[in-house]
This record gives C-alpha cells, sequence and structure tokens, in this order.
C-alpha cells in the first residue's frame, strides 16, 4: 500500500482525490487545501459543475479542523502555502502530487522534503516528463518528476504509435482547448495576452507548450511537430486537430483500424459532441467521423479528451509506475516484482478474524490482504489457492470450517470462489485438475497435524498432507504477517524458488523499519501495555536499546511492582538507551467485574487487587511524552477494554494520537482491534500482534528468513 499526498487542491487535486477513493494500493493520507474551510469540504467534494460520480456510499464526515472522514478513510487537511512547512512525512507520506501549478522545478519540488514529487504540469526546467504509455518504461527511479500537460497525455500516445508503425514525416496540430481556471469570465486589464478576454462570449488563440513537451518525450520527432492552441468557451472536455504525414503507405480504414487493435487509444464511431467524453478515463479517444484522408499519405485525425479526469487518471498511472518500479528494485521478493499470468499460485493470508454466531465481527485482516489477491488475479493466473487458518482446532472441528463463512468471504471477490473441503487431500488435486474455475479457498488449514508440527512430519516419507500442499501451485505467494512468526507449514513448506510477498506483508515490514532503523533519527516512544508483562520482557529488552521513551501500563504494572525479578528486570533496561516510564496511577479491583477504586500510587496497590486501566495523571503524562517525540509504537491496550469501565485510558489515547500528527505504528493483536473502531490516519496498524514482538525482539522472523534462505 501507499501512502501519498496531494498538495493543492483545485481542479486536477479534487479529481485525483476522487479518483483514488476507489483505488486498489494508493490511499491518500493528506491534502494540503489552505483556501478551503473544512465546513465546506463535504459540499466542495459532493457536487461538481462538470462530473457526476457516486457518493452514496461516502458517509462524510468532519472529525475536527484539520481531519474529515471519507469511506471510513481518514484525511489530514494541511493549510500552508509553505511546502518547506508540510511536514508529510510526520504522516508517513513519501510521495506528493503537487498540483498547484506553483512547484514546476527540480529545486521547488525539494521543498516538499519527501523522496518523490510528481508536478501536474510541465516543469518550467529540466525535470524529467514521462508520460504513461508513452515513455514510462523509460522510469528508471527519478525523484521529481512531471506529468506535462493534459494537451500532450492526449496527442503524445497517438503519435508514438504512428511514429512507430508508419513513421512521421512531419505535422501540426490544433487543441481546441476548454477554459482553464487562469481564465476570467468579463475583460479584465493589466494583461500580456488575450486570456484576459472574457471566457463567456471569445474563441481565443493561446500558446501549448505541448511541442516541446513532444520532442522531449519522443526525440525522434523533433522539429517535426508543432501547434497552437484555441480556448473555447465550454467548461471541459477539448480535442486535438492532428494533422499528419506518414512515410509509410496505408488506407485510411486500414489505420483506423489499427488504432481500433491498440490496447491504449480508443475509437469513436458514433456522432458524438464534447460533453459525451465527460468524465473518460482514456486521454486519447479518436473520432472516426470527424477525421478523414487528406490525400496521398497525409491525414486528419480529431482526438478528444477529458482534459480533468482523464489527465488525472494518468497522473495516478505515473504514480503507480513509480511505485512498483522502485518497490522492485528495493526487494525481489515483492509482489510486484513479478507475473503471475497462466501460474497456480498459492496465496497465504492471515483469515483468523473474530466471530461471532457464525458471523464475522471484524473483517480487517481479510480486507488487508485484498489488494494482494487482485493484484495477482490481475495477471490472469491459471487459478489461485487462498489458504488460512480459522481458531485453533484439534483435527477437524465443524465450527472452525470455511464452510461456515464462504457466503461472506464470497461478497469479497467479483468472481466465483470456489470450496476445497477436502483440505491437503490426493481428492482436492483430483478437483482441481477437472475444475474450470479459477478462484478456490482450502479448508482451514490447522486441521491438519502437519501443519503446526511441520517440522517433526517433514522427515516422513510419504506423508499425504505436505505432498499435497507442495503441488498446490508452482508459485507462492506470503501475505500472512500475523502467521510468519511460526515455522509452519503454509509459511515455510513450499518447496520452489518461485515466491514472493504480498502488500501487506512488505508494508508491515516497511513501517517496522521506521523503528528498527530510524533512518531520519527521530525520537521514538513506545507504549506498552497488555495484560502480562511475561510475555513482554524480549520485547522490552530490545525496544530499551531501540527507542528514546518506553512507558509501561496495563496490566504489565501488576507483575512488575509484585514480583522481585520484573522490578529487577525493569532497573537493568534502565541503563540502555530508552528512558523508562511506569504508570503512575489507575482504576483497581480485587476482580473486573468487582466494585472498582482510584488509585494515586501505583506502589500502594492492596495485594489482593490489580490495576486494570491507567488513570488520569498517567494519562497527563503519556500526553506530554507524545509531544517530545516524532514516533509512536504502541503495543497492548491500556486495560481491559471489552468492559467499560476500564476502556477510558485507551479511548483517551486513540485521541491524543490521532490529533497527535505524529507517526503512530501500532503493533497488532488486540490492540489493532481496538483502534480500527476509529476513524484514524495512523501511519499503520498491524495484522500480527505476536509477529511484531518476535519480529523487533529478534530482528527477523523465520517466514521471512525462509525467502532468503
Amino acid at each position: 500500500m501507499l501512502d501519498i499526498g496531494i498538495n493543492g487542491f483545485g481542479r486536477i487535486g479534487k479529481i485525483i482525490f476522487l479518483q483514488l477513493l476507489e483505488h486498489k494500493f494508493i490511499n491518500v493520507c493528506a491534502i494540503n487545501a489552505p483556501n478551503i474551510d473544512i465546513k465546506y469540504m463535504e459540499t466542495y467534494l459532493k457536487y461538481d459543475s462538470v462530473h457526476k460520480y457516486n457518493t452514496t456510499d461516502w458517509n462524510f464526515k468532519i472529525i475536527d479542523n484539520n481531519h474529515f472522514q471519507i469511506k471510513n478513510k481518514l484525511i489530514t487537511v494541511l493549510k500552508n502555502r509553505n511546502a518547506k512547512e508540510l511536514n508529510w512525512k510526520s504522516l508517513n507520506i513519501n510521495y506528493v502530487i503537487d498540483a498547484t501549478g506553483a512547484y514546476l522545478t527540480t529545486e521547488k519540488c525539494k521543498d516538499h522534503n519527501v523522496d518523490y514529487v510528481i508536478m501536474c504540469a510541465p516543469p518550467k526546467d529540466k525535470s524529467p516528463l514521462f508520460v504513461y504509455k508513452v515513455n514510462d518504461q523509460l522510469y528508471s527511479g527519478e525523484k521529481i518528476v512531471s506529468n506535462a500537460s493534459c494537451t500532450t497525455n492526449c496527442i503524445t500516445p497517438v503519435l508514438k504509435f504512428l511514429n512507430d508503425k508508419y513513421t512521421i514525416n512531419n505535422a501540426n496540430f490544433t487543441t481546441i482547448h476548454s477554459t482553464t481556471a487562469s481564465q476570467t469570465t468579463v475583460d479584465i486589464v493589466n494583461s500580456n495576452n488575450r486570456t484576459h478576454r472574457s471566457i463567456l462570449n471569445n474563441i481565443i488563440p493561446h500558446s501549448t507548450g505541448a511541442s516541446s513537451s513532444i520532442f522531449e518525450l519522443i526525440p525522434s520527432l523533433t522539429n517535426k511537430i508543432y501547434g497552437t492552441s484555441l480556448r473555447v468557451p465550454v467548461s471541459n472536455v477539448s480535442l486535438v486537430d492532428l494533422n499528419v504525414e506518414l512515410k509509410e503507405n496505408t488506407t485510411f480504414e486500414q489505420l483506423i483500424n489499427d488504432f481500433q487493435e491498440n490496447d491504449f487509444i480508443q475509437v469513436n464511431s458514433l456522432n458524438l459532441v464534447s460533453t459525451d467524453f465527460v468524465t473518460t478515463t482514456c486521454p486519447s479517444i479518436i473520432d472516426k467521423k470527424a477525421s478523414m484522408h487528406l490525400g496521398d499519405n497525409r491525414y486528419k485525425i480529431m482526438i478528444w479528451y477529458d482534459n480533468e479526469w482523464s489527465y488525472s487518471a494518468q497522473v495516478i498511472k505515473l504514480v503507480e509506475v513509480m511505485f512498483k518500479f522502485n518497490q522492485h528494485n528495493n526487494n525481489q521478493y515483492f509482489i510486484d516484482s513479478h507475473r503471475f499470468t497462466d501460474k497456480n499460485v498459492i496465496v497465504r493470508v492471515d483469515w483468523n478474524v473474530p466471530t461471532k454466531n457464525n458471523i464475522i465481527t471484524d473483517d480487517f485482516r481479510i480486507r488487508s490482504s485484498l489488494p494482494t489477491i487482485e493484484r495477482i488475479l490481475n495477471d490472469n493466473p491459471k487459478r489461485v489457492i487462498i489458504i488460512s487458518h480459522f481458531g485453533r482446532p484439534n483435527g477437524y472441528t465443524e465450527k472452525y470450517s470455511w464452510k461456515n463463512y464462504l457466503s461472506t468471504i464470497q461478497t469479497y471477490f467479483n468472481e466465483n470462489i470456489k470450496f476445497l473441503q477436502n483440505g491437503l487431500s490426493e481428492l482436492t488435486l483430483n478437483k482441481l485438475q477437472k475444475s474450470n474455475n479459477r478462484l478456490f479457498l482450502l479448508e482451514n488449514i490447522r486441521f491438519y497435524d502437519e501443519e503446526t508440527n511441520f517440522l517433526q512430519y517433514n522427515d516422513t516419507n510419504n506423508n499425504e498432507a505436505i505432498e499435497v500442499f507442495k503441488k498446490l501451485g508452482d508459485f507462492f505467494v506470503n501475505d500472512a504477517f500475523g502467521c510468519m512468526h511460526r515455522e509452519h507449514l503454509s509459511i515455510c513448506g513450499f518447496p520452489g524458488s518461485n515466491k514472493a510477498f504480498g502488500y501487506l506483508v512488505n508494508k508491515e515490514l516497511e513501517a517496522l523499519k521506521i523503528l528498527l532503523e530510524n533512518k531520519d533519527n527521530k525520537k521514538i516512544l513506545a507504549i506498552i501495555g497488555g495484560a502480562k508483562v511475561n510475555d513482554k520482557l524480549p520485547l522490552l529488552d530490545s525496544l530499551s536499546k531501540k527507542m528514546d521513551n518506553i512507558y509501561i501500563a496495563g496490566g504489565n504494572i501488576n507483575g512488575i511492582i509484585r514480583e522481585n525479578d520484573k522490578r529487577e528486570f525493569i532497573e537493568s533496561i534502565k541503563n540502555n538507551k530508552a528512558k523508562i516510564h511506569l504508570m503512575k496511577d489507575g482504576y483497581h479491583s480485587s476482580e473486573p467485574n468487582n466494585r472498582y477504586f482510584y488509585h494515586n500510587l501505583v506502589e500502594d496497590l492492596p495485594e489482593n487487587e490489580n490495576f486494570y486501566d491507567i488513570g488520569f495523571d498517567s494519562i497527563d503524562e503519556l500526553n506530554t511524552l507524545i509531544k517530545e517525540n516524532d514516533v509512536i509504537f504502541w503495543n497492548g491496550t491500556l486495560g481491559i477494554v471489552e468492559n467499560k469501565k476500564y476502556e477510558v485510558g485507551s479511548h483517551k489515547l486513540v485521541e491524543l494520537l490521532i490529533n497527535s500528527g505524529k507517526q503512530v505504528i501500532v503493533g497488532g493483536g488486540d490492540t489493532a482491534g481496538y483502534v480500527n473502531k476509529y476513524p484514524h490516519n495512523f501511519t499503520y496498524v498491524s495484522t500480527g500482534g505476536g509477529s511484531v514482538i518476535e519480529y523487533i525482539s529478534n530482528s527477523s522472523l523465520v517466514g521471512v528468513d525462509y525467502f532468503y534462505k
């Protein structure tokens, strides 16, 4: 998953945002919109004079002056005209789409202080230009790039196609362009060009920078094509009138047929007008009936494009290209480094979700795995087999069978998912051979003792379950981060070298690198809650050597104040890097359901009682620490959150973190389930508490190490 920011929220910024609401792996975390009062944000987004789109499932909600929620996503609203003062990285943003038109040089874009910036206009310096389906294949990791102009995105795919197939001798074009925000409704004074005249009743000749951009994008056309522009009084959709002379002979009919066979350029054969192309994503739509043969090898080609919507789609395509390239070069085992066409793919996910009465009560883990599955399916594999455990059954246990949840799981997919009820057996292999289905769900892998005792059974010859698992596919994708600390069959049993991490695993590991590597030398606070300090000792030992501050709270405190060895352990790690803080006060009782009391001093806890939540002094101290640190890692709730009496501390902490503007990483488990009840913009919420603890404690996981053997 890629978290991005958008600088500028005018026509292009808004439309990019609208399109990204539905994107599979690009997530907008923040927008910089100095001109918009957040109370008008819903109206601004929902209503548009040009474009019409579905808003029924938006569930728009203003959280505070700097945050709003839309489609269950929390968006941070920044309000600063100086890019140097926009702290994108505190929101885990390293890619920024600049749609202001004000940052059009590499030096200016560096003010954003992120690694990657995409300009939404032609640059005013030599910043590299990339246009999807023209020269995007040449992208090689450039940090600051331009997506050129909307006209360039329309005409260059057509020019490249014609030049590659027929060779262009020469060409000229006129862009008949809709009005833009730089024009005025009435005549004004003090302007050096004709755009100071009213757009309402004029056709206005205007210059275009597309010619020079074309030369850079397609160098072989240098000095072969020139163009101009006319601004016309329509609110959107433009038309390029391209006149081209080709070197190779062809007919008009053949030329149109060739365009129709192109997988990117579209051909329209109907008598349509400009408004019929509103909100189209293709940047190059040939109007067959308006185009013509001019004699010899000369042709007039009329090309429609929505200069707002299709251009925004092209910007997003460029971001996809950049992200996938950079991921590929960073990790050979990342999913985008591979193609799955005609492959039989095993996908290990962690769908061990909470349920009640055969109803899934929290689908966070399922939703987190969907981008990986969709990415594989988009490559058109032969088949995809999804594998997950569910619960901790001892052999076949009907209540843990996936058949009980199959109808619900089907709702996450647009194609039929076939249930392999026979699990790891020869019957399953036979069914796969006979089936024309593409997507399958294997029965609960934990029904097999071989799953959890893989090492013991692996030395056994001809074990049916293990042999069947090895034959299920020829490519293995692991997206089950929450299980990667276990040396199980479905984690470490695939025998081939064709294997990759999914998007979820990659994002988990990248988030934890913020803590373990801290390349930006930020101050980090770890907040460690939970019920039993025994389970957290290795984690605390590791964190004490890496963090700046550790705050210990929750049920952990009961063991620390009562057990000598735990107190001695805390004293020993105080000699490491981190400053150790213990909760000061809290709510206690003899049993969670009994009458509870507030106690100011932790050290004076009655012998037969335990703390079940933190108190207000502790919350105040946490608030101070959050303000003093740059990155917050939280693992373990601060009280028994299932009991409303003891939820106060955790609830207040969520509020403090949401409003902090800091990078926040939540360490999975019960904590993840709790915070996901709130609309938040945290840097990352892990799906696997145990794996997080293991990875931070030992800087490795068996499921990761297995890939590098």
